[in-house]
């Protein structure tokens, strides 16, 4: 057994640094870790939390306390680490060049096509650094090298001849990766492809050993042949000295470089057989070195968190004091409160910078003046006889944005508003402002007046937009005054502009000053309407804004409501009009993880995503609801897991992308003992969803899929299980995404296997323990794969995905406890692939009855279409079947119809019995089509 406690470490911040207090640790109370989804059917991850207790009979940990050496450094969310000093080492790179780990040169990495795999991890993986290297400038000595671009596309660089005459390629795509991310890469180098050319391909995966790569992005054919120089220089792995790039910031496991593509290893590193804070080690007889800053540790920072508070405690006596800290990650303050978080609107506003802003969101007491979002002059309406207060607070221009102003019916006034001078838009600038009105009603002029002097010599000039409600048009006119003379001319007239249809729509009237005119333009909800020239005439920066309405009733027409809100001036650094619109429209058709990047970003906190962008939800309106909530909902609608990461104060999402098709992170064989009790199958209906309704959050009619046929189907039994209907709502661009959605719910819904839904390891029992480096690895959404499992069990392997998990470590136990849902319905269809590219029948039975030796399977085809036969598709075989528990090899197939005969071997699993005719066969490992 593994000696008890284990080396527990702890780390406050506090004086710009990270300050260990281990030894605070009390030594006979456990520290305990809960992070993900609490249950197998929970659907949002709790904010990752810890439990410690320290030692406080000094004080120092009493932060209220006059006597404490921490007063004023420690106190409310106070930053914490807790983790362990166990299992192999990696490399740790602070970021800095020349922190590295390197090899001396050796004539077997001299290979004619490369095959190189890197394990590593990046704090950063959308920050450009070195990563790399067998080139050294000196000499030319250049061969090859890699670095991180700061696209997050990985480059690969390589010269044909040593000399500074080199060749670098990009992945066409990024790696989509969180930060602290630990994945393999994996870059091939065709120097001949038979066609003229060479070809280089990027692939990621889990370990250096992988069989099987995810392809980055798309292969790369260059014209003509070429080589990779044999040089003399060594390898390095951390940096990439001879390019002007950063230093890798972050972790490195593991490097092979292989005799050539899927050849045999030349160089193979793994920094398992090194030992912690070693400044050199030996790994398949090559001897690595690290320079200066980069170490050899293996401290796991189990969570990074805040302290919420420091409650103290004490013994009877009073002399034995200690605090027991409950450590959140930062979704934990994300949740804090329940006000709700602005619009996208004015978060969109808020971190952007306009010269000038009046939202007009003032409440129902404000008056007579709108206040600016920068502190501004207000925005203020004019009164004069005849005019009109509007109506404050009581717009809605959407359900998502905060309520305006509202102009309303029978009324008549003026809002107007002084800008800032601007240098800045003397060049350039842009008036937006948010509007809705109903037809009918009379027109509102819009009037924008710039900063000329109104003199003979310096004209002020006015543009006007008149907005009429009758035409359905804007109107749009230009206006000069000085001391003796004045001027006006129509520039053009919008027509059919279907803005009066009661809904919100942006406008925005832009200029562009010449050396002798100027240029407007006037977009509509993002695109540009109309443009032109105001001749002789340059147009200076913006002076005043100002919305006149007039809305009372004439002509046989009824005045009715307007509203108005979001005036922003802009100069020609402010977004376009379209990024305004779609802020305005709550960014719909956003991908589920750009939102949570910006969401996070907006609020100042970090975030980061791993899976492609194309395989991402694209999601429905941004309402104001609570941050953790928008975040939460973004990640539910993209089927993926919302965490902390686990060493740094940041959120992470994995979306649905990544779960498929995975490596098992652990396998774990109960007949060697792996398991912990209590351990058993759920055979249950728990998680049983066979009637399934997907609706999209202002959505219509929802879509409903149901399992009308099979053992989990709505029949009743014996032919089903009846029914068990749900009902989801998510947020989603489109309708037809509610069907794809509500597929997925089903098929997951109707998985006919067991379920463990708690799998306990002993991380102190010796040959648990030899496995430490993957169970400190294994994270949410990673697969976990049974294997040996008992005959009541079942017979076959089963794999299963972590939703999250509970970890003690004290003086009398050191476990962990993995909550899991099934993995085998998230293994997908691959075109191309050996493992995962064979669709199942839908729907085949055993024509006769087998007794335990038969091995010519007469089988009938009940559906559309029948099996492969082995003569006209021989590199299809073998393959696998399942029927009653028992997996066969088909080794051949004959017959062209429905009706077939399999060539088989028995008891492939260890299960070898009778089977009836009429019962059900199925490829043993079935694909899925993934979202």
């Amino acid at each position: 057994m593994v000696s008890l406690p284990p080396d527990l470490r702890a780390h406050l911040y506090f004086d710009g640094a990270w300050n260990d207090i281990s030894r605070s640790l009390r030594a006979t109370a456990p520290v305990t870790f809960t992070r993900g989804l609490t249950s197998e059917s929970a659907s949002e991850a709790s904010p990752m939390g810890a439990e410690c207790v320290l030692d406080n009979r000094s004080n120092d940990y009493s932060p209220r306390n006059p006597r404490s050496r921490l007063k004023g450094k420690i106190g409310r969310n106070t930053p914490i680490r807790l983790g362990y000093r166990v299992g192999s080492p990696w490399v740790n790179l602070p970021g800095t060049n020349g922190n590295e780990i390197t090899t001396p040169t050796n004539a077997a990495y001299n290979v004619t096509d490369v095959d190189l795999r890197l394990d590593l991890a990046l704090d950063d993986w959308a920050t450009g650094q070195g990563i790399a290297a067998r080139y050294t400038a000196s000499g030319n000595n250049r061969s090859w090298g890699v670095y991180l671009a700061g696209t997050g596309q990985i480059a690969f660089v390589w010269s044909p001849t040593g000399t500074s005459t080199t060749i670098t390629q990009f992945s066409t795509v990024p790696v989509i990766a969180y930060n602290g991310q630990r994945l393999t890469l994996h870059i091939t180098l065709d120097v001949d492809n038979g066609a003229s050319g060479y070809e280089l391909r990027f692939y990621t995966g889990r370990t250096v050993d992988d069989e099987e790569w995810e392809l980055l992005g798309d292969p790369i054919v260059g014209v003509g042949t070429t080589a990779v120089f044999a040089a003399s220089s060594g390898v390095e792995f951390g940096d990439f000295l001879g390019l002007v790039v950063a230093g890798m910031t972050g972790k490195a496991f593991a490097l092979k470089l292989m005799s050539g593509i899927l050849g045999t290893a030349v160089l193979a590193m793994t920094t398992a057989d090194a030992a912690p804070g070693a400044a050199s080690f030996t790994s398949n007889g090559a001897v690595w070195t690290t320079t200066t800053g980069a170490t050899l540790t293996n401290h796991h920072i189990r969570m990074a968190g805040e302290v919420p508070a420091w409650p103290p405690s004490r013994d009877l006596t009073g002399n034995d004091r200690t605090v027991t800290l409950a450590p959140a990650g930062v979704t934990r303050r994300m949740d804090a409160g329940n006000k709700p978080i602005d619009s996208a609107m004015l978060r969109f506003l808020k971190t952007r910078s306009p010269i000038e802003c009046w939202p007009l969101t003032d409440g129902e007491q404000t008056g007579t003046a709108g206040k600016s979002l920068l502190g501004g002059s207000d925005m203020r309406t004019t009164m004069s006889l005849g005019t009109d207060i509007p109506e404050w607070g009581s717009g809605t221009l959407a359900d998502w944005i905060e309520p305006v102003v509202t102009l309303k019916g029978e009324t008549a006034g003026v809002i107007a508003g002084g800008v800032p001078n601007s240098a800045a838009a003397a060049a350039f600038w842009s008036v937006d402002f948010l509007y809705k009105s109903e037809a009918p009603g009379n027109a509102g002029v819009f009037e924008i007046r710039d900063r000329g002097a109104g003199t003979d010599a310096d004209n002020v000039v006015f543009f006007t937009l008149s907005l009429d409600t009758v035409d359905n048009d804007i109107t749009i006119f230009r206006a000069s005054r000085g001391d003796t003379s004045s001027s006006s001319s129509l520039l053009t007239s919008v027509t059919d502009v279907g803005i009066y249809d009661g809904n919100m729509h942006h406008i925005r009237f832009s200029v562009d000053p010449g050396v002798s005119s100027s240029v407007w333009t006037i977009y509509v909800d993002g695109v540009q309407k109309a443009t032109g020239t105001v001749a002789s005439i340059v147009v200076k920066a913006v002076r005043s804004v100002s919305y006149s309405w007039s809305l009372l009733s004439g002509g046989g027409i009824s005045g009715g409501d307007q509203q108005l809100g979001y005036v922003t001036y802009w100069d020609g650094t402010g977004p376009t009009a379209a990024q305004v619109y779609d802020a305005a429209t709550g960014h719909q058709g956003e991908r589920a993880g750009a939102r949570i990047e910006r969401l996070a970003a907006e609020s100042g906190y970090t975030a980061s995503v791993a899976g492609m962008s194309e395989y991402q939800t694209r999601l429905g309106i941004q309402r104001r609801r609570k941050l953790l909530e928008l975040l939460n909902e973004a990640s539910r609608s993209n089927v993926g897991y919302l965490l902390d990461r686990r060493d740094a104060p940041e959120v992470i999402h994995r979306g649905h992308s990544t779960l498929w098709n995975q490596p098992p992170a652990i396998t774990l064989d109960f007949k060697a003992g792996l398991i912990s009790s209590p351990f058993k199958p759920d055979d249950g209906d728990k998680l049983t969803e066979n009637d399934v309704s997907v609706r999209r959050e202002g959505g219509q009619v929802p879509s409903r899929q149901i399992l009308d046929e099979g053992a989990l189907s709505v029949q009743d039994p014996p032919d089903g299980v009846g029914r068990y209907d749900q009902e989801h709502t998510y947020s989603l661009y489109e309708d037809s995404q509610a069907a794809q959605l509500a597929y997925l719910r089903l098929h997951l819904g109707t998985y006919d296997g067991v379920r463990y839904a708690r799998i306990t390891l002993d991380l102190a029992n010796s040959r648990v323990h030899q496995m430490i480096d993957a169970i400190l690895r294994a994270d949410c959404g990673d697969k976990i794969r049974l294997t040996g499992l008992p005959d009541d069990h079942g017979p076959d392997d089963v794999d299963v995905l972590i939703n999250g998990y509970t970890e003690e470590a004290g003086p009398t136990a050191w476990k962990i406890t993995f909550n899991c849902t099934p993995a085998e319905p998230w293994t997908a269809l691959v075109i191309g692939s050996t493992t995962y590219a064979r669709i199942d029948t839908a729907g085949c039975e055993l024509a006769e009855v087998l007794d335990t030796t038969e091995t010519g399977v007469d089988v009938l085809t009940t559906a559309l279409y029948r099996w492969v036969d082995s003569a006209t598709y021989p590199t299809d075989f073998p393959f696998d079947v399942k029927t009653g528990g028992e997996v066969m090899r088909v080794t051949a197939c004959t017959g062209t119809t429905l009706a077939q005969t399999f060539t088989v071997v028995r008891g492939v699993n260890g299960v070898r019995i009778e089977h009836p005719t009429g019962q059900d066969i199925r490829l043993a490992n079935p694909v899925y089509i993934p979202l």
